[in-house]
């Protein structure tokens, strides 16, 4: 059996093209869990297995966390009626098989204890990455699977940073746990992070439920730096000016620039986003495009 978990939010519109793949690609026996967070579960909840909303019942700080936690509640639900040997198959809303998953689970799992995205082209993310991740219900129970951020690496742009799947690194580092890396096979690459396949077997759209920038983005656009401080309490005329000076500097050369860059970035994204979007909903072998 497989059993697949999923989360949705805010958005419907990923649900009937995530399950069209699914039931595509792969190979029954299998169930769906998914936590859908904003969106009608009357219509769309009978869709799925399993429906959840985690967010109904607790409240996050951080959107990050909210997301990984609903992907371990899931696996939570998913272990309570499973067999350890089933297969625990995690999945981002936006992402799908875009071939025959059968030959691959069985290949990687019998190698491998855990296979799953790894985002090397996102200035070089090394962990496990929840838009595909399979592994089998009962190693994740051995494991104390986590989803969750918190353990750091560095990263192409010299920072030190984390992200959902985090601690599962950790984990599987600490373990000595060698994994299989799905790595990104893109014919044209259109972006460089999002519109992704991997390993020819999955695509992942990349904040289809969000939009917006991402840390590749962010890196390239630049960030604004901080204004010119106040003049302090009392300033004089001379001083006041000056600083008039340093904050009309600052707004037109330091400012405006980045968020010139933001905004056609921003409108570029949207637009290619919803042109894929578009070409996957009509032609299943879209991703020969991006």
């Amino acid at each position: 059996m497989i059993r697949v978990a999923t989360v949705h939010w805010r958005d419907p519109r990923w649900i009937d093209v995530q399950l069209r793949y699914l039931a595509r690609h792969v190979p029954p026996p299998y169930r769906v869990y998914a936590d859908l967070e904003g969106i009608d579960t009357d219509e769309h909840g009978p869709k799925f297995d399993h429906v959840s909303d985690l967010a109904a019942t607790r409240s996050f700080e951080n959107p990050i966390f909210s997301h990984t936690e609903k992907l371990n509640a899931l696996a939570a639900t998913i272990a309570a009626e499973a067999a350890p040997d089933d297969v625990l198959l995690f999945l981002d809303g936006d992402a799908f098989p875009i071939a025959p998953l059968g030959p691959f689970l069985a290949a990687k799992l019998a190698r491998y204890r855990l296979a799953a995205v790894r985002r090397d082209e996102n200035l070089d993310d090394e962990q496990p990455h929840p838009s595909f991740c399979a592994t089998t219900v009962g190693f994740w129970q051995e494991l104390g699977g986590d989803w969750n951020p918190g353990y750091t690496w560095p990263n192409a742009a010299g920072k030190e940073v984390t992200d959902a799947g985090g601690n599962l690194l950790g984990t599987l580092r600490e373990r000595d746990v060698e994994w299989y890396p799905l790595l990104r096979t893109n014919r044209r690459n259109l972006r460089p992070l999002w519109f992704a396949v991997y390993d020819d077997l999955v695509y992942h759209h990349g904040a289809g439920f969000r939009g917006g920038l991402c840390r590749r983005d962010r890196e390239a656009i630049g960030r604004v730096p901080e204004p010119p401080p106040d003049p302090p309490s009392g300033a004089g005329l001379r001083e006041r000016l000056a600083w008039q000076l340093r904050a009309r500097k600052w707004y037109w050369v330091d400012k405006r620039p980045v968020v010139k860059r933001e905004r056609r970035t921003l409108h570029r994204n949207r637009e290619l986003s919803d042109r894929i979007y578009a070409e996957l909903q009509a032609d299943e072998s879209f991703w020969l495009r991006v």
